[in-house]
């Protein structure tokens, strides 16, 4: 009997951990320090970290050290940040992007006052250094996906190369699947059976990816089992507005140049015409895409 109970408590621990690390790699942190104009910290300030997009919203005060941690934050644009305190002037960040698996440091100096409210935009400053841990990799956003001439929109896995110092093939002809990590929102799509690196199960379409990170070296705890690249993709969340768009993607010989043996031997290039369309609405808080043409 104590066997059995021991049996079903290690499974539960078990499943609890596995629930914890896919959680872990889908969301994002947001901390900083909050001082005053004399550069002094300030600990008990109101920290309100809100997005009216989705409605979300978080609240914490900072610490002694005048630091604050607004943990298990779900990545993407819109988030606004509010720092107030009695008799300081509010301080306001608006247009933050969250990226995932990253720590957004957003420091704010408060003045005195009651009667102005600083604000601040954050546009254009998508890239910030984190200093919370030794991780070396990129977060590569919606905004720059959809300017990048990407050949196949079937898997996200051809996404992977953007990241410098990455290949699909070639003269190592890439590392194996076992040694590197692959999730979608958090879920392992590792495919072991064809054992190849960017091998995946349940391909999302490009489309549908809101961001994607990729991390080379310095690993976190909470990163993947590999050893070696771990790629973590995020599919678009929904707003609470009702969205819809549609797409043309059409490719010729116009901007395909022919091969060199081609050339070579007086050959035309083969004639090449591709066309991918596709239309979709979506509710609120369900995946959206989004393209250059849409309807709203």
């Amino acid at each position: 009997m104590k066997l059995l109970w021991f049996r079903i408590l290690l499974f539960f621990s078990i499943l609890t951990l596995g629930v914890s690390f896919a959680y872990a790699q889908t969301t994002a942190i947001v901390t900083g320090v909050v001082t005053d104009s004399l550069g002094a910290v300030m600990p008990g300030v109101t920290v309100t970290l809100s997005n009216p997009t989705t409605g979300v919203s978080y609240q914490v005060k900072t610490d002694s050290a005048g630091s604050y941690r607004v943990p298990n934050v779900p990545p993407g644009p819109g988030y606004s940040i509010e720092f107030s305190y009695q008799g300081f002037s509010p301080y306001k960040v608006n247009d933050l992007y969250v990226n995932v698996a990253t720590s957004r440091t957003q420091n704010a100096k408060l003045s005195p006052g009651n009667t102005l409210e600083v604000r601040v935009t954050a546009s254009g400053q998508g890239v910030t250094l984190d200093t919370t841990d030794a991780s070396i990799g990129n977060n590569f956003q919606v905004s720059k996906l959809n300017n990048l001439p990407v050949y196949s929109r079937n898997s996200p896995a051809v996404l992977f190369t953007l990241q410098p110092g990455i290949t699909l093939s070639g003269a190592t002809t890439g590392a194996r699947t076992d040694q590197t990590d692959t999730t979608v929102d958090g879920l392992d799509v590792n495919d072991f059976a064809t054992g190849s690196f960017a091998a995946i199960t349940g391909n999302a379409p490009v489309d549908s990816v809101q961001e994607f990170r990729g991390t080379t070296a310095g690993f976190t705890a909470d990163s993947g089992p590999g050893g070696g690249g771990q790629f973590q993709l995020i599919t678009r969340s929904g707003t609470n507005e009702w969205h819809g768009n549609l797409n043309l993607y059409h490719r010729d010989n116009s901007t395909t140049a022919n091969t060199w043996f081609n050339d070579e031997a007086g050959i035309r290039a083969p004639k090449l015409v591709q066309n991918h369309s596709a239309a979709r609405s979506a509710a609120p808080s369900s995946p959206t895409r989004h393209s250059s043409s849409s309807i709203t």
